[in-house]
């Protein structure tokens, strides 16, 4: 495992929860913190599953792939022409 990528997952965590998890908590903004908390999660899990290449993510770029004729579709819908 890269110790670079180590780090930087860790330093990330440790920004995350020192700049958004601390004022969310006092201010108890539970909902948000759960959101957060879970783009928080879902990134790490794919960082370590990076890190690992292991692959047992699903890759995010097949979302992309399957969904692009439909983006395409409502460009072509609401083009405005100036």
């Amino acid at each position: 495992m890269p110790p670079r990528l180590i780090y930087s997952l860790l330093l990330f965590t440790a920004l995350f929860v020192l700049l958004e998890v601390r004022p969310l908590f006092r201010a108890r903004n539970f909902k948000e913190l759960a959101v957060a908390g879970l783009i928080m999660a879902l990134a790490l899990a794919y960082g370590i599953d990076y890190m690992t290449e292991s692959q047992l993510l699903p890759n995010p770029n097949l979302l992309i792939t399957w969904f692009k004729p439909v983006s395409e579709s409502f460009d072509k819908f609401f083009w405005v022409t100036g």
